[in-house]
């Protein structure tokens, strides 16, 4: 190749300023688009995660709430049950919530910022295109003066080599005697000129050495003015990946969550006041000791008035057969409206037919000859709820004077009053 012609150069080393080690830049730039991708599908994925989450607590939640409803747990240790099943319930929904945070506020983000700084071309980004061009503008100059210095290399180092053979000729040639004089002569005339060539390749390879030392300093300043360009789009990339991450962590962070603390807080309020002694004792009254009990009693033999007790079984029957008062109702008697006072004694009034179950003997005083029944002792107030009860304070003496039917209601008398009243709020003398 004639001198001064463009030479086809390659990196000989790793550094950047070698021909072509741009490229690794341009590399990167690419990959910052794909990075983008990536980070977008990496924060979809965690929001499907979060919505998985949240969907699993909740079909837990209902299949538990539903076992605990039908198990044989009671009062507090039950609500601690209840407290653990709507704690997750609303951890849940905090859950769903930081999915929809990431997947309708931060993953779009991801989009228009590459969509921003990323054009495509027909091959490339244009950013890359841009940025290569530049590159190869700063670099030429100097890749053509490398160039020049590996070619001037080369011939100097050739010259050398050859030169070097020659001399050694020269020097076999006159130490042996089958070598004619003039014979040694040509070959020191050729080794002069070997040496005069070598020379020349010697300046001349020092020439292109300090030409293109002489241009480092521009190479430098043009390579570095490209470079700042990629790190300056670089940077804006990081710090765009920073805010991402950092409007990613707040949304997944919980222990920064407000909503997070008051549901465990409530949780672990409900969960220490599970009471063994409370819970003891309310099973204690509603299946234990504590029930009462229609202890048996000497009675002594009385005669009754028949038509007086005539009248009493009529209703009875009446009442649960469905005869005279309307038919067998559907309904249920409502709790009475002092249930609060009473539920702590955990007691609960039987049930009721919506029938009427009144006699004639209801708001007056019952006949001569009328059963005196069996004395027995309010044990908790008790208010009426409807116009056949009989409404009495704890401590109160009652005259029951039918026995408890299957929805544990007995009839009785309180002064001259006569009417129905639940079993289990009365016990023996």
């Amino acid at each position: 190749m004639a001198d001064g012609g463009d030479e086809e150069v390659s990196a000989a080393t790793n550094s950047f300023w070698d021909v072509g080690n741009y490229r690794r830049v341009l590399e990167r730039m690419d990959n910052g688009a794909k990075l983008c991708d990536d980070l977008q599908r990496m924060l979809v994925e965690r929001a499907d995660i979060e919505l998985k989450y949240a969907k699993a607590l909740k079909v837990w939640k209902r299949r538990w709430e539903d076992l605990v409803e039908k198990g044989s747990d009671y009062g507090t240790t039950e609500k601690g049950w209840t407290a653990s099943l709507t704690a997750a319930e609303r951890v849940a929904d905090i859950h769903a919530d930081s999915k929809e945070r990431i997947a309708v506020d931060i993953a779009p983000q991801i989009t228009q910022w590459k969509k921003d700084h990323y054009h495509k071309s027909l091959m490339s980004w244009k950013e890359t295109k841009t940025a290569e061009d530049g590159f190869e503008r700063a670099q030429k100059p100097w890749a053509k003066r490398l160039g020049k210095v590996q070619k001037a290399k080369k011939s100097y180092h050739a010259s050398c080599r050859t030169a070097e053979v020659q001399n050694r000729q020269v020097a076999d040639a006159e130490r042996d005697p089958n070598v004619t004089t003039d014979q040694c002569k040509k070959l020191k005339a050729k080794a002069d000129k070997l040496s005069r060539e070598r020379q020349k390749a010697h300046d001349k390879y020092e020439e292109r050495v300090q030409d293109i030392t002489v241009y480092n300093e521009t190479y430098k300043a043009d390579m570095t003015r490209e470079f700042e360009k990629c790190q300056e789009f670089e940077g804006e990339r990081i710090a765009f990946f920073k805010k991402i991450f950092q409007q990613a962590h707040c949304v997944l962070d919980l222990s920064s969550n407000n909503a997070l603390p008051p549901i465990y807080q409530e949780c672990g309020e409900v969960t220490d006041a599970v009471s063994v002694a409370e819970d003891l004792a309310f099973y204690s009254r509603q299946s234990g000791t504590e029930m009462g009990m229609m202890w048996p009693i000497f009675e002594e033999f009385k005669e009754v008035d028949e038509m007086a007790k005539s009248l009493v079984t009529t209703r009875r029957y009446d009442s649960t057969s469905g005869g005279g008062g309307g038919g067998h109702g559907t309904s249920v008697r409502s709790t009475p409206s002092n249930a609060g006072s009473l539920a702590q004694n955990s007691v609960t009034t039987p049930p009721r037919d919506s029938v009427d179950n009144s006699t004639e003997f209801d708001n007056c005083a019952p006949p001569e000859g009328y059963d005196a029944g069996v004395p027995v002792r309010a044990l908790f107030d008790y208010e009426a709820q409807d116009d056949d009860e009989l409404s009495f304070k704890a401590g109160d003496i009652l005259t029951k004077t039918e026995d408890e039917d299957e929805q544990g209601w007995c009839r009785g008398r309180l002064g001259d009053r006569d009417g129905l009243f639940p079993a289990n709020y009365c016990g023996p003398l």
